[in-house]
C-alpha cells in the first residue's frame, strides 16, 4: 500500500487511491464537487446534512474496488492478471467520475438545465434529445470533451469511451474493451455502479443517513458486498447476489424506501426545490451548456445569483419563506389521491396560489426506460440462479406514495377552512 494515498471517512476508516485515481481526484471537475451539497435543500431540515457530492463519489469508488475483488476472487475466468486490474481500474475510476456533472445542490438543480441538444453530444448519443439534459449527460460531456480529463483518463490505460459505456446507458459508441474470452463484463461493471443494488446507492443511503442523524438507511454493506457473485448468460456476465445476503437486500430496498419518503422527499426540502424550478420557469433561465461555464457553477454561485434577483421565487429561496404544507394523502393505491383533486378545484375557485407535490414524480435516478434492462441474479448454495425479482416478494411489494399541496403563508388562514368544509 506505500503508492497509495489514504484518506480517513466516517464510513469506512480509510480509502485508499492509486496515484492514477489521486491525479483524477486532483482535477478541478473533481474538486469543485466539494462546493456541491450531496443533500440539496435537505439542510433546512436536517441541519447537519450538508456533506457533499466529493466525499460521496470517493466513497462509491471505494466501494466499487470492494466489490469488484468479491466478485472476481469468487469467479476463475480465462483472464490474464493485466487484463483483470484493466477492468478493476475502469471500475474505480467510473465510480469515482459517475457524479462529476452534477449541478449546484445536486438534484434540486436537474430542473434548471438546459435542452440536451445544446450539449452536443449528437455523436456520442442514441437519445430523446427533445428531453431536457440531466447531470449524467454532463458527465458524459466532461470526460470526453474536456481535454486535461480525457487526457488524464488515457493516461491511466482505460479509454475514455470504456468510462462513458460503463456510465452512461445511452452512449452509442461501441467498444470491444469489455470482451474477453468469448465474454462480454460491461454488464457487470454497469450493475455494480447502477442497479438496484448498487454501490453508489450503498454509500448514499449510509452517508445521508449518517449526516442526517436518521437510522433508516443503516445497511450491513459489508456483508452484502462479500456476497457479491456473477451469473453468465448468452455470453454476458451479470451481477449475482448469494442468497446469504436475502435478508440484507430487503433491509436495503426497505432502507431507500424510508429514505426516499422521510428524507428525500421531506416536504420542507422539496418545496424549495419546486419553488427553485418555478424560479427557472418564469425567468427563463438554465445552466449553461458550455462545460468551462458550467463547472464553474457551485452552491454559493446559485445562491448569489439567487440573492441578486428580484424575482418572487428568488427572494423566497434567499429569505427562507417558503410555502408551507397545507394537505398531505399518504396511500398505496392512486385512487385514494381523489381529495388533493378536490382540494385543488377549490384552491383555484378562491383565489389561492398552491404548489403540488408528488411522490412519484420525485425520482433520484433516470427514468426506467432508458435503463439497460439487466437482471441482478439471487444464486444459492448449489450454485442455481433465478432473477433476484422473482426470488422475494418483498421487493416487488407496493410503495407508499405521497402527494402534498403547499399554499403561500400568507394565504394558510384562508385555506385551512377547506379542509372543514369539504369534511377532509
Amino acid at each position: 500500500m506505500d503508492k497509495f494515498f489514504k484518506i480517513c471517512d466516517p464510513l469506512y476508516d480509510y480509502i485508499y487511491l492509486s496515484p492514477e485515481e489521486k491525479s483524477l481526484v486532483n482535477h478541478f471537475s473533481f474538486q469543485r464537487l466539494r462546493a456541491i451539497r450531496q443533500l440539496g435543500f435537505s439542510e433546512q431540515t436536517f441541519p447537519s446534512g450538508t456533506h457533499n457530492r466529493f466525499s460521496h463519489s470517493l466513497g462509491v469508488c471505494h466501494l466499487a474496488g470492494k466489490a469488484f475483488d468479491s466478485v472476481f476472487e469468487k469467479n476463475k475466468w480465462p483472464l490474464s492478471e493485466a487484463k483483470k486490474q484493466l477492468f478493476r481500474r475502469a471500475l474505480k475510476i467510473s465510480a469515482l467520475l459517475h457524479d462529476i456533472g452534477h449541478g449546484p445542490l445536486s438534484h434540486s438543480s436537474e430542473s434548471l438545465m438546459p435542452p440536451l441538444k445544446n450539449l452536443g453530444l449528437e455523436k456520442l448519443l442514441s437519445a430523446n434529445f427533445k428531453r431536457s439534459a440531466r447531470h449524467e449527460d454532463y458527465s458524459l460531456k466532461l470526460i470526453m470533451k474536456d481535454p486535461w480529463l480525457y487526457k488524464s483518463i488515457q493516461n491511466t490505460g482505460v479509454e475514455p469511451e470504456a468510462i462513458a459505456r460503463i456510465l452512461h446507458p445511452e452512449f452509442k459508441l461501441k467498444s470491444d474493451f469489455f470482451k474477453e474470452e468469448g465474454l462480454d463484463f460491461l454488464p457487470l461493471l454497469r450493475q455494480i455502479i447502477n442497479s438496484d443494488f448498487d454501490v453508489d446507492r450503498m454509500d448514499y443511503l449510509c452517508r445521508d443517513s449518517l449526516f442526517c442523524g436518521v437510522k433508516y438507511g443503516l445497511i450491513d454493506f459489508i456483508w452484502l458486498i462479500s456476497h457479491f457473485d456473477s451469473h453468465i448468460e448468452g455470453g454476458q456476465v451479470f451481477l449475482a447476489i448469494r442468497k446469504g445476503a436475502l435478508y440484507t437486500l430487503e433491509s436495503l430496498s426497505l432502507g431507500r424506501q424510508h429514505m426516499r419518503l422521510i428524507i428525500y422527499f421531506h416536504h420542507k426540502s422539496v418545496v424549495y426545490n419546486q419553488m427553485l424550478k418555478n424560479y427557472s420557469r418564469d425567468c427563463g433561465w438554465s445552466l449553461p451548456a458550455d462545460i468551462s461555464s458550467y463547472i464553474r457553477w457551485t452552491d454559493s454561485k446559485l445562491f448569489e445569483k439567487l440573492k441578486s434577483d428580484t424575482n418572487i421565487w428568488a427572494k423566497r429561496i434567499t429569505e427562507q419563506k417558503p410555502y408551507l404544507r397545507f394537505y398531505e394523502s399518504i396511500f398505496f393505491e392512486s385512487s385514494k389521491a381523489k381529495n388533493v383533486d378536490l382540494l385543488k378545484q377549490q384552491l383555484k375557485k378562491e383565489g389561492i396560489d398552491f404548489i403540488s407535490m408528488d411522490s412519484e414524480k420525485h425520482s433520484i435516478k433516470p427514468p426506467k426506460n432508458i435503463l439497460p434492462k439487466y437482471s441482478v441474479y439471487l444464486k444459492d448454495t448449489s450454485n442455481k440462479t433465478l432473477a433476484l425479482d422473482k426470488s422475494t416478494m418483498f421487493l416487488t411489494l407496493p410503495t407508499r406514495k405521497i402527494q402534498r399541496l403547499y399554499v403561500p403563508p400568507e394565504q394558510l388562514s384562508k385555506a385551512l377552512p377547506l379542509l372543514k368544509s369539504l369534511k377532509i
